[in-house]
């Protein structure tokens, strides 16, 4: 029977640490990937959900004069209005405080802008309307900008 030397225990053991080193490197290297990417789809979900949620709200409420422009606690907002009940009740959408926020109250009454649903993050909304175009522009919390016009069937 042949007796093994070290060298032959040396070398094995030099490749299982290389090959451990190398193992290590790529998972530290695969998480930093994902990482950025995750970021990346963060961002891009950021950017579209908030005007895209304001679109379809509009949508779902455009009818005759149920979608108007105003301002509510000193910022731009969108009034979205409906009938329940023999009641008339306005659905805000606004953003206050780092946030794109919705508020569902009875026409008229007196609410504050903190009171409101956070949707997602956002800094700015601005609203205008006229000739039954609603023109909207966006700035997400990255300060990106992204504007819309909504042309209202309703043509108020």
């Amino acid at each position: 029977m042949k007796r093994q030397t070290g060298a032959g225990a040396i070398a094995s053991l030099i490749l299982a640490c290389v090959f451990g080193a190398t193992l290590l490197l790529s998972i530290a290297t695969g998480a930093g990937v994902y990482r950025r990417v995750e970021a990346r789809v963060e961002q891009g979900i950021a950017q579209r959900v908030g005007l895209t949620y304001i679109a379809a709200k509009i949508h779902g409420f455009d009818s005759s004069g149920a979608v108007r422009a105003g301002t509510f606690g000193g910022v731009d907002a969108l009034y979205l209005t409906e009938e329940l009940d023999g009641s008339s009740y306005d659905t805000i959408l606004y953003v206050y405080d780092g946030h794109l926020r919705e508020l569902l109250c009875e026409s008229g009454s007196e609410m504050a802008p903190e009171d409101g649903e956070i949707i997602t993050d956002a800094q700015n909304l601005s609203v205008s309307a006229s000739d039954g175009l609603l023109h909207l522009t966006y700035l997400d919390m990255y300060g990106r900008s992204e504007t819309t016009d909504i042309f209202l069937r309703s043509g108020e």
